[in-house]
């Protein structure tokens, strides 16, 4: 990855990402369960937008994102199916229902230091859920 391609905030992006390639079917649905669109949620992606596009910002967002959809992609090659919410989901499922919590996340680390710690965390929240929930007797892994 060429440097700053993501901007000031490229160490915690990349390390999102990197943690997104090790997300298995299960986390991804669970990822996808901890998305509620919530006024509050939908206030801090606004301005997570705003602040990309005010800050120039934009085109490294764009990018961050890209990566994501490239991951929600790779989940289309097919795979086992496995119960869950009572009936069977797809891999690819299973990422697109994920996708918002994770472009919410990037999103939030790429203009991270110039949003409000409280919009941070709203746009976070579920990706760190999932980050501590993996770590459980280890140190949590939020940004």
């Amino acid at each position: 990855m060429a440097k700053n391609e993501f901007g000031p905030n490229q160490d915690e992006v990349d390390r999102l990402l990197e943690r997104l390639e090790t997300v298995d079917q299960v986390q991804a649905m669970l990822l996808g369960s901890l998305a509620e669109d919530e006024p509050q949620r939908q206030r801090a992606r606004s301005t997570m937008l705003e602040a990309a596009r005010r800050s120039g910002r934009e085109p490294a967002l764009r990018r961050a994102q890209d990566e994501v959809k490239r991951w929600v992609n790779t989940w289309f090659s097919g795979g086992f199916q496995i119960a869950g919410y009572g009936r069977d989901v797809s891999p690819a499922e299973a990422a697109v229902t994920a996708a918002p919590v994770v472009l919410d996340a990037i999103g939030a680390l790429v203009v991270r230091d110039l949003l409000s710690e409280e919009d941070v965390e709203t746009l976070t929240r579920p990706w760190n859920e999932l980050a501590e929930g993996a770590n459980s007797g280890e140190r949590g892994e939020s940004f």
